[in-house]
């Protein structure tokens, strides 16, 4: 069986260093991407798309280092496994209206806005259930029904062929999507203590 290479892509903003920790303590050994032409070089099977700050910053920088087309390759030609977390998953939407409209990859179909709290205090901080949708999946094998751990304001709105958990706060916010080897989670699995870690060994677990 071919020896599984994760990549890790810093897409210039927010702190990417508790992702590589976390990932650590599961004894992979992830190497940090900023650009496309690093990640041909690398081939990797897996990649993990993580994020923190504003849906246009990162779409921009994205495009500056050459990350977009590179990304397309690899996840729709070569199946690579992706999965962003927290902006990383907004930005596979079509669209986000954080900051005025902004164009995504456009990979999940779906649309990214502002969260309706009913009163309730946004951003949505802390630990919340993952509550799965019909459309159960590996990535979630022992933990479904857990805590995991939140700090966000937008959300992604998309059809439910491609949700595979959500969470309630003032309602149902989606919390993980899924389009074949594309997968994108809300929360913050690094943060998310033994459920987080179990996540990405789950996603590291997919072939």
């Amino acid at each position: 069986m071919q020896k599984k290479k994760l990549a890790i892509i810093n897409i210039g903003i927010g702190n990417i260093g508790s992702v590589v920790n976390c990932v650590n303590k599961l004894n992979f050994e992830p190497v940090i991407i900023s650009n496309g032409q690093e990640l041909l070089d690398y081939s990797p099977s897996h990649v993990l798309m993580p994020g923190v700050g504003a849906v246009r910053e990162a779409m921009n920088n994205m495009k500056k280092r050459n990350l977009t087309d590179t990304l397309e390759k690899l996840v729709f030609k070569e199946k690579v496994f992706l999965c962003g977390i927290c902006l990383g998953m907004q930005i596979l939407s079509d669209s986000s209206d954080e900051f005025g409209f902004t164009k995504c990859l456009g990979w999940i179909p779906g649309k990214v806005s502002l969260i309706k709290t009913n009163g309730l205090s946004i951003p949505h901080m802390g630990w919340n259930k993952m509550i799965m949708s019909k459309n159960t999946d590996k990535i979630f094998e022992n933990i479904q029904g857990k805590d995991m751990y939140f700090a966000h304001s937008y959300s992604i709105k998309c059809p439910d062929q491609y949700i595979i958990s959500y969470t309630e706060y003032a309602g149902k916010i989606v919390t993980a999507v899924k389009l074949n080897n594309i997968y994108g989670i809300q929360c913050h699995p690094e943060k998310s203590a033994a459920i987080g870690r179990k996540f990405i060994q789950n996603f590291m677990s997919l072939e």
